[in-house]
């Protein structure tokens, strides 16, 4: 009986081996050479080309190859199905022109003879970037506005130089939005050399840019001179347990408890739109300031993009007291809104790790450099990301200078 089972199992491991062997042969071992493409088209694009042909008929053609050389003696290649009657080569750094071969590859992976096609790429997106930047200086150090119509994956490197006149990196910033505004901080108000440069996937990067940026004064204004004001009309309603004064208490690291200095809560029942103001206790040019939600460094996370947390803002200010709840005499400083990097649904758990990181470093904001002094702050709540009736969030932090 087990040499019986013995014989079958054999049997079976034989047949096994067998199917497997013919599933690894070629689809297609005859010695067949496929045609070359024809009727080749060449678009020329920023960075590369589309190129199109016309595939041989027959059915034997499993893609088309393109190949050409780089710098670096290495040999780059592209491909495209026998679906497609065209194939993409990008990558180029440069406008130079490039010569691609071109092969059919058949199904038994034997190149067709060689057809030679010539490429004039476009402005690669890397320059066309670094072309674009507007640079001026900000509230301890600089920013920089810039324009990516193309919505290239690059890397902007933002250098300085340090005591010995070596060319030090400072920020790399990884985008590939059509258009944004950067912020490089941590520099006094002394004369600094900056260089700025571009680099793609590919590894292709532009030539350096530079410039000498004088940085504005900038100094984190004083919390202990942060004041609430008499209650004006319109001011949204405080959470029994809560206080408007635990938004710069300096702790938003504590509990979800209430009561608890790590967070403010408006009262329940609230109606958006609804504002809220305070005294910074100085006049000051306003640089930026950060906003921490609540619950950011409190496992599991879950008052984090959720519940009361504000979504979308404004922030207004003026220099004088306000005796009114109107808005008369107020300045818009700025439209906020805080968007999840993972774009996760609000209330998703476990909450992203990057979600989670993003809450935890605090949402900085940038003022324009012509806006007006002021002492006073008013926050317009407009909308939460739970959709309910209150408001909360764990401390803000203000930047500028205030001498003025």
């Amino acid at each position: 009986m087990n040499t019986y089972k013995t014989l079958i199992i054999f049997g079976i491991a034989l047949l096994f081996l067998r199917c497997s062997e013919e599933r690894l042969k070629p689809v297609n071992d005859d010695d067949h050479v496929p045609p070359p493409v024809s009727n080749v088209q060449v678009e020329n694009i920023p960075g590369g080309a589309s190129i199109a042909y016309n595939l041989p008929p027959g059915g034997k053609t499993l893609y088309v190859l393109a190949e050409w050389d780089l710098a670096n003696g290495q040999v780059a290649t592209a491909q495209a199905s026998y679906y497609s009657n065209s194939v993409r080569v990008e990558g180029f750094g440069d406008t130079q022109a490039r010569s691609i071969r071109l092969y059919t590859v058949g199904r038994n992976q034997k190149r067709s003879t060689l057809v030679t096609v010539q490429v004039n790429p476009l402005t690669p997106p890397i320059q066309q970037i670094i072309e674009s930047f507007d640079i001026h200086e900000d509230f301890g150090g600089l920013r920089m506005d810039f324009a990516n119509i193309h919505e290239a994956d690059v890397a902007i490197e933002v250098s300085t130089v340090d005591d010995l006149g070596d060319w030090v990196s400072v920020e790399i910033f990884y985008t590939k939005r059509l258009e944004g505004r950067l912020f490089v901080r941590g520099f006094d108000a002394e004369e600094h050399l900056f260089g700025f440069t571009v680099r793609d996937r590919w590894g292709n990067t532009t030539d350096m840019r530079t410039k000498t940026i004088t940085p504005l004064f900038e100094k984190e204004l004083d919390k202990s001179l942060f004041r609430t004001i008499p209650a004006l009309p319109g001011e949204m309603g405080v959470y029994s347990g809560s206080a408007l004064s635990n938004i710069w208490s300096g702790n938003y690291m504590g509990d979800n408890s209430i009561p608890s200095n790590s967070f403010f809560r408006s009262a329940n029942a609230l109606t958006l739109p609804a504002h809220l103001t305070f005294d910074l206790g100085v006049t000051a040019k306003l640089g930026r300031y950060v906003l921490w939600q609540r619950g950011a460094y409190v496992s599991p996370y879950t008052f984090t993009w959720s519940g009361g947390g504000p979504r979308r803002w404004e922030v207004w200010g003026r220099a004088d007291l306000p005796t009114t709840g109107s808005m008369d005499g107020w300045t818009k400083l700025m439209d906020c809104e805080i968007i999840k990097p993972s774009g996760t649904p609000p209330g998703t758990t476990p909450v992203p790790i990057e979600d989670v990181e993003l809450a935890q470093a605090g949402h900085e904001f940038s003022f324009d450099p012509d806006l007006p002094t002021v002492r006073y702050i008013r926050i317009r709540l407009l909308s939460n990301w739970g959709g309910l009736q209150y408001i909360n969030f764990a401390e803000v932090s203000f930047f500028g200078d205030p001498g003025q």
